[in-house]
């Protein structure tokens, strides 16, 4: 029997190969080539958290941040300190390989603010909720979310105080609910009375 090719048929299955591979690829991880915008987010590959751009409640400005899939509760956000007065934000990698927020003037609102320059550097969602900065010629972390939390204590967190530099890993209360920015309660270890857990008014 003589098989006929139907051409339309054939067009459509390469559409389908090309869609299956876009959605086949990885969508938990940023890169200099790789950005996303306001409308865009990124996803662990669990599908347990979701990485944008969000409003909160009762506010028009617009934060980076980190929210569990399934109840859209905030864990973890990055300009807390500097919103978007706009739409027109992106999350990116710098040249020197800093995980960055910027407006739409291109200004940095925010940074992972590594000292040194990383090349090629990326950043990908865990499935633990942490966002992990990689430089890719070692595969090792740079800077992670979970050593710069905000309000919200997650399993596989660590909450530290450094006794040699000070440098504390600590939770720290929203304004508002309406304002991610830092508010007047922190919560940590204090090493000056063993190693006692605090919770602290600003």
């Amino acid at each position: 029997m003589e098989h006929v090719r139907n051409p339309n048929l054939s067009a459509l299955l390469v559409l389908l190969s090309c869609f299956c591979l876009h959605f086949g690829s990885a969508t938990d991880t940023i890169t200099a080539a790789k950005f996303i915008n306001d409308t865009e987010t990124i996803i662990s590959n669990g599908g347990d958290f979701i990485l944008g751009f969000f409003s909160p409640a009762n506010s028009t400005f617009r934060y980076v941040g980190i929210w569990h899939a399934g109840v859209s509760t905030v864990i973890w956000v990055a300009n807390r300190n500097k919103p978007l007065k706009s739409s027109s934000g992106i999350l990116t990698i710098s040249e020197d390989g800093n995980l960055v927020v910027l407006d739409g003037q291109k200004r940095v609102l925010w940074s992972s603010d590594l000292t040194n320059s990383v090349v090629n550097s990326s950043a990908q969602l865990l499935d633990s909720g942490n966002l992990v900065l990689q430089g890719n010629t070692t595969g090792t972390n740079i800077w992670e979310s979970f050593q710069h939390p905000s309000n919200t204590f997650l399993p596989k967190m660590k909450i530290s105080t450094n006794v040699r530099t000070g440098k504390k890993v600590q939770l720290t209360s929203w304004k508002s609910p309406s304002d991610p920015s830092i508010g007047n309660f922190s919560a940590g270890i204090d090493v000056r009375i063993f190693l006692n857990f605090y919770l602290e008014w600003q």
